[in-house]
C-alpha cells in the first residue's frame, strides 16, 4: 500500500540536517518503512532504533533486509506512554504520524528530548483535520472517506490538530525550531495516485469507532467511487504534511 503522505519525510530530512554515521531513534517505526529510510541516509556507520509497541509490525519490519551500505537496525518493544529505556543519548529522534496518538503528545515530546544529545535534532511529521481536502470541482466522496478517518483518530483519542500544534510542543520540550514547514499531498488522476487503499484499510477502524457501518460505507464500491471522483476532479489537494525540525537547547 502506497501512502502518498509520506513523500514530503525523504525530502526534509536531507533538509534539516540528519547526516550521515548519526545514532538516531524512530519512534513509532511500525513495519519499519521510515527507518529503513533512516538507515539508507546515516550510512554504514550510522545506527538507528526502531520502536513500536505493536509486536506483529515489529516482526514484519524485522523480516525486511537492508542494504549492505545501510546502518544497522535494532527493533525494540516500547510503548512511548510508559518508561522509557536507558538508552545513551542520539544524535537525532523521527517520528511519523505518532504524537497524533498519544494521550499526551507533550510529556512524551518532553522525555524524548531528554534522550537527545546537546544541540541533538528532533523531528516529526504530523498531519491535521482542518482543512482538508479542497478542489476546484464537487468532491463528496474524498470530504465523506476524510471525515470518516479523522472522526477515527478523534474517537481512539488522538489529538486532530497536532500538526498545527508542533512549534508550541517543540517550545514546551525545550526545543528550538530550526524549520517547520506544511507541504500539501495533491492526488492526481492515475491509478495509483490515489488514497482508496488507505480508506480501504481504515474500514475496521470506522466500523469498530462507531463512525459508519458497513452499509453507510458501500465498501464493494468505495474504491471505485473514491478513483471515479478524483479523475473528474483532478487535482485534489487531499491533505497537508506538517514537517517540524529543531534541536535541543540545553
Amino acid at each position: 500500500m502506497i501512502n502518498p503522505s509520506n513523500a514530503p519525510t525523504s525530502r526534509f530530512l536531507r533538509d534539516i540536517g540528519l547526516e550521515s554515521g548519526m545514532r538516531v531513534l524512530d519512534v513509532g517505526c511500525a513495519t519499519g518503512l521510515l527507518t529503513r529510510e533512516l538507515a539508507n541516509l546515516v550510512g554504514k556507520n550510522g545506527h538507528i532504533t526502531g520502536v513500536d509497541r505493536n509486536n506483529d509490525r515489529l516482526a514484519e519490519a524485522k523480516d525486511q533486509t537492508g542494504e549492505s551500505n545501510h546502518a544497522t537496525i535494532v527493533y525494540e518493544n516500547v510503548d512511548l506512554t510508559g518508561n522509557l529505556p536507558d538508552w545513551e543519548p542520539f544524535d537525532a529522534i523521527t517520528g511519523r504520524r505518532v504524537l497524533m496518538y498519544l494521550p499526551d503528545a507533550a510529556e512524551t515530546l518532553r522525555r524524548l528530548t531528554a534522550l537527545l544529545k546537546p544541540d541533538g535534532l528532533m523531528i516529526f511529521q504530523e498531519h491535521c483535520a482542518i482543512g482538508m481536502p479542497i478542489a476546484a470541482q464537487p468532491i463528496p466522496q474524498h470530504l465523506q472517506a476524510h471525515d470518516w478517518m479523522w472522526r477515527v483518530i478523534a474517537a481512539e483519542q488522538g489529538t486532530i490538530t497536532i500538526g498545527l500544534d508542533l512549534p508550541k510542543l517543540f517550545q514546551q520540550a525545550g526545543l528550538g525550531i530550526d524549520d517547520y514547514r506544511a507541504e500539501a499531498i495533491m492526488l492526481g488522476s492515475a491509478r495509483d495516485d490515489g488514497i482508496e487503499d488507505i480508506a480501504s484499510y481504515m474500514v475496521s477502524r470506522v466500523i469498530d469507532a462507531g463512525v459508519a457501518d458497513r452499509d453507510t460505507i458501500r465498501l464493494d464500491s468505495l474504491t471505485e467511487r473514491l478513483f471515479e471522483e478524483r479523475q473528474k476532479a483532478n487535482p485534489i489537494a487531499w491533505d497537508m504534511a506538517y514537517l517540524i525540525g529543531g534541536r535541543r537547547l540545553s
